[in-house]
């Protein structure tokens, strides 16, 4: 079906003028006003409108993986939200083992934002896009759909700020896609996950575009070959995926691990039970030894350790082998999904997971979560992260809308998160929110706490650091849980 097609002739024009300066009773399909770019569209008609290739206005179709958005009328009432700032998010919809926690952590807090909106009124909603591969959807891979969400929300509902992608290789090829001229005003990327040490320099202009409210691996891999050679381990085989994370998590770890260590990479998730065969027969008499499995997908952990429960467990269960775990893993859905083919394997695992949410900021946060949407926030684990890093893009369109005439564009927003670790303190939740842009409209800097953690960003490389978790599987009583332990 084509798009029908809208003139505009004023920022708030009803439509029954319209008609009437046409000269018609009712305004046509398609008319007889340009447009020059999507802005001047949205302003026009709402949130939902672009320039067309035919330089007049037309209303969007909605891209099929983008569907799911807060306020949930943000796509149907495009005269309600003609004001709105559009945030986007990128994650993995996948059921049971995606990022549903951190899209609904996202949401929080925009729902927290708007309780007063900026100082006019205007709201702020957000539009999350999926980018799992699934046939069901369509062709498209992980990168692909990572980066057509991105042109999207960029090009076409004006997002100014994307919350995500959730792992490193995606937020380098999104970035660098948004980087691209076409795409006009440079976009604001908040990660919550993207750990790869790679990601620090991939913005050399500063205030740079490119944030996480996670620290890079660079610290998790020191302190997980610390780990491994206190348990002691000899020898170890680090099996990753061949990802801007994977890889950069396994050379940090070689640098730092003293003992024999040998990579294994692989880019199809297909070998995974093939490669626990050969990693078992090729150490037949195993002592002191670690097998490493890096990932930064939660269904690459779980087709690890079932496997290695399914078809080799008595060479995963020898208490000389112990299976270290990345960030990834410290999920509840981990344990969910392999509890029943591999908890016998459970006493030999070992995990590492950058900072330690907890403290008064984090029980609100879960508190809040939990009474909204009835489930529990913390059996994800980086929805405090993602929490935090819609907050961040949200203080970020805040900033540039107080010390720039109402302006909303990346750069003056990353300016915003350039005042955020010095000066008075601020938790990050509604209750503050009033505060804040009262000191962004003073042009006064703040310190804040997230319910991640401390987030005090180097004033040179904008990366924020934290403590580091280590964890285990142990069985309570009532079933299997993580156990922590924090690391300074």
């Amino acid at each position: 079906m084509e798009p029908m097609l809208h003139a505009f002739l004023s920022r708030r024009a009803p439509w029954a003028a319209i008609a009437a300066v046409l000269g018609c009773s009712a305004v046509s399909a398609v008319d007889y006003a340009q447009c020059t770019d999507g802005a001047t569209c949205r302003q026009a008609f709402g949130l939902g409108y672009t320039c067309g290739s035919a330089g007049l206005c037309e209303e969007i179709e909605v891209f099929q993986r983008c569907k799911d958005v807060y306020p949930v009328d943000l796509l149907k009432d495009p005269e309600k939200y003609r004001d709105v700032v559009v945030l986007g998010s990128l994650f993995d919809n996948t059921a049971m083992t995606g990022d549903g926690k951190l899209i609904r952590a996202a949401s929080l807090a925009v729902d927290e934002a708007n309780m007063t909106g900026l100082d006019d009124g205007r709201l702020f909603g957000i539009v999350h896009c999926d980018y799992q591969e699934n046939p069901a959807l369509d062709g498209l891979t992980s990168e692909e759909a990572a980066v057509a969400g991105a042109k999207y929300l960029v090009d076409q509902l004006g997002a100014v700020a994307i919350v995500g992608p959730g792992t490193s290789g995606l937020s380098e090829a999104v970035y660098r896609e948004l980087a691209k001229p076409e795409h006009g005003e440079r976009t604001l990327i908040v990660s919550p996950s993207a750990t790869s040490p790679s990601l620090t320099d991939i913005d050399t202009t500063k205030p740079g575009l490119f944030w996480r409210t996670a620290p890079p691996d660079s610290v998790l891999g020191a302190k997980l070959a610390e780990y491994m050679e206190e348990e002691p381990i000899a020898k170890a085989v680090v099996l990753y995926e061949d990802s801007t994370y994977g890889k950069g998590l396994a050379i940090e770890l070689d640098k730092n691990f003293e003992d024999q260590l040998e990579l294994r990479g692989y880019t199809d998730p297909a070998v995974i039970p093939q490669e626990v065969v050969n990693i078992a027969n090729q150490n037949p008499n195993p002592t002191a030894f670690a097998v490493v499995f890096i990932t930064s997908e939660v269904s690459q952990v779980t087709a690890f350790l079932n496997a290695a429960g399914a078809s080799q467990a008595p060479f995963y269960t020898n208490p000389e082998v112990k299976l270290f775990l990345g960030d990834t893993a410290y999920n509840a859905d981990v344990i969910e999904t392999t509890q029943s083919t591999a908890s016998a394997l459970y006493p030999n695992i070992r995990g590492v997971f950058p900072g330690a949410p907890s403290g008064p900021v984090f029980e609100l946060f879960l508190s809040t979560y939990a009474a909204k949407y009835s489930e529990q926030a913390s059996d994800a684990s980086y929805s405090a992260h993602t929490y935090d890093a819609a907050w961040l893009a949200i203080y970020g369109a805040a900033w540039s809308y107080y010390q720039h005439d109402g302006q909303l564009k990346g750069r003056l927003m990353a300016e915003g998160l350039q005042n955020l670790s010095a000066g008075d303190p601020f938790d990050i939740n509604a209750t503050t929110w009033s505060s804040v842009k009262k000191a962004f409209r003073e042009k006064r800097s703040i310190n804040i706490r997230g319910a991640s953690g401390e987030l005090d960003f180097d004033p040179t490389t904008e990366e924020t650091t934290a403590p580091v978790l280590r964890w285990t599987i142990v069985n309570d009583g009532g079933g299997w849980t993580f156990e922590e332990m924090l690391v300074p």
